[in-house]
C-alpha cells in the first residue's frame, strides 16, 4: 500500500513529457508500464503522448512520431545497435469486425457482351500482416508486427499477427456495358497500447534520440487478422464490387 501511495504522488508531482532524458549509458533501464497509459523509469520520470502531440518536422530536441515507429521496426527486423524499444498492451485484443472493403482485381469492363467469357474469375490465397495506427512501409508493418505479437502472447496467449487467408474460388458476371471488380474483407482485431524506445544516443542522426534517450506513443493501435486457433487461417468474404458503367475510351473501337 506504501509503495502505490508514492508512485501516485510523484505522478501528481512530476510533469508527463513525450522523452525523458535518462539514464547516461542506453539500455541500463528497461521501462516500466505504469498509471495504465505511460512508461516510467525508476528516478519517478513519467513519459509518453499520443501521436498527434509530436511535431511533424523533428529539430534537436523534438523527434517525429514516424521516426520512432520507422526506427523501432528497423531494429525489431535488423538488430540494429543503439536502439531498444517494446510494446505495453492496455489490455486484451478486441474484435472489431470485418473490415472495409479490399480490391482483389482490377476492374474488368465488359466490352462484346457473351456470358462465361464475361466472368470474373479468382482462386488464391490471401497474406494478412498487421497494420499499426502510424501509417509506415509494409515491411516496417511487418517489424512492428512481431513486437506487438510478441508482447501479446506473453501477456495474454492471444492469436496475432501474419496469417494465410483459406483458398476461395470465386467467379461473377459482369453485364455488357459495365465494370467491375472483385474485393475481399476479412475479419480484424485490434489491440491499444504505449509503444516506447530507448536511444543509445541523444544526436539528431539516424537512429538517435534528438535529446531524448526514451521516448513514448501512448495510444498506439495495431490491428491484426482473427486467426482461427486450430489452423491459422482467416475469415476471409469475397464479393463483386458495385457495376459501374462503362466509359467513353475504355472499350476498343
Amino acid at each position: 500500500m506504501t509503495r502505490r501511495k508514492a508512485r501516485l504522488i510523484a505522478l501528481t508531482a512530476a510533469t508527463v513529457s513525450l522523452g525523458a532524458v535518462g539514464a547516461g549509458t542506453a539500455f541500463a533501464e528497461t521501462p516500466t508500464f505504469c498509471e495504465n497509459k505511460y512508461v516510467c523509469l525508476e528516478n519517478g520520470t513519467v513519459f509518453g503522448g499520443p501521436e498527434g502531440d509530436y511535431p511533424q518536422t523533428p529539430s534537436d530536441t523534438q523527434i517525429t512520431a514516424q521516426q520512432i515507429v520507422e526506427d523501432c521496426a528497423v531494429d525489431r527486423q535488423s538488430g540494429m545497435p543503439g536502439v531498444e524499444c517494446g510494446f505495453y498492451p492496455y489490455g486484451e485484443p478486441t474484435t472489431t469486425g470485418f473490415g472495409t472493403w479490399e480490391p482483389l482485381t482490377s476492374d474488368y469492363a465488359n466490352c462484346q457482351g457473351g456470358n462465361e467469357q464475361n466472368n470474373i474469375n479468382w482462386s488464391d490465397h490471401n497474406e494478412y500482416t498487421t497494420s499499426n495506427s502510424v501509417t509506415v512501409g509494409a515491411s516496417l508493418e511487418i517489424g512492428l508486427g512481431e513486437l506487438v505479437k510478441t508482447s501479446i502472447q506473453t501477456s495474454y496467449q492471444y492469436t496475432w499477427g501474419s496469417s494465410t487467408g483459406t483458398t476461395q474460388t470465386f467467379g461473377a458476371f459482369v453485364p455488357k456495358g459495365y465494370k467491375a471488380h472483385l474485393q475481399h474483407r476479412y475479419q480484424r482485431q485490434q489491440v491499444t497500447g504505449v509503444l516506447w524506445i530507448d536511444y543509445e544516443h541523444t544526436g539528431t542522426g539516424p537512429m538517435e534520440g534528438h535529446g531524448h534517450h526514451y521516448w513514448a506513443i501512448t495510444d498506439f493501435t495495431a490491428t491484426s487478422p482473427v486467426k482461427d486457433a486450430s489452423n491459422g487461417t482467416v475469415e476471409d468474404q469475397v464479393s463483386l464490387s458495385k457495376l459501374q458503367p462503362v466509359q467513353t475510351g475504355e472499350c476498343p473501337d
